[in-house]
């Protein structure tokens, strides 16, 4: 089997770092959530998350299953997250945020990496349709972006979980 162009195979780490990017935004997401006091579910607002997401995708000719699955996995990795750092914040209350960041800007930023990442998977869609191919590279692309961004147990757990429907089935 052949991968269509050695651009694919830069693009799969790039899907994964933008995952990581994500993954990350959610430290300031629980942060957030710690200064109002909601909680980490907002079923509201994941389902005009995904909506768009699927709106998006459809546009740009992707399946909109696809990406509505994928980006559940992005908001299940933020969740992994929030209250995981919800968690060590009431444990140790002097780690705790000591102001609540911008939720606009938040959401502009998350706004922004979702059309990012839909473009990246729908560079990288003939290589995810090679179902172990498309694990083993996966794999490979986490090693130098885990190491880039210094993750932790807790923000890498988030990566398993944000990657798990990244390679489509055979």
């Amino acid at each position: 089997m052949s991968v269509d162009s050695s651009v694919e195979l830069a693009d799969f780490g790039s899907l994964v770092d933008l995952a990581v990017q994500r993954i990350l935004v959610s430290d300031e997401v629980a942060a957030t959530k710690f200064w109002t006091g909601t909680p980490v579910e907002d079923p509201l607002r994941e389902r005009q998350v995904l909506a768009e997401a699927g709106r998006r995708a459809a546009q740009m000719g992707l399946d909109r299953e696809m990406a509505v699955r994928f980006f559940r996995s992005q908001i299940d990795a933020s969740k992994v997250v929030q209250r995981g750092m919800l968690g060590r914040w009431r444990a140790h209350p002097d780690l705790a945020p000591t102001a609540p960041p911008d939720l606009h800007a938040i959401r502009t930023r998350l706004d922004a990496l979702t059309g990012q990442m839909l473009e990246q998977l729908r560079a990288t869609h003939a290589l995810r349709r090679h179902s172990s191919l498309c694990r083993t590279l996966l794999l490979d692309a986490r090693v130098p972006v885990v190491a880039m961004h210094d993750l932790d147990g807790l923000h890498r757990r988030a990566l398993d979980v944000a990657v798990e429907f990244v390679c489509l089935p055979a």
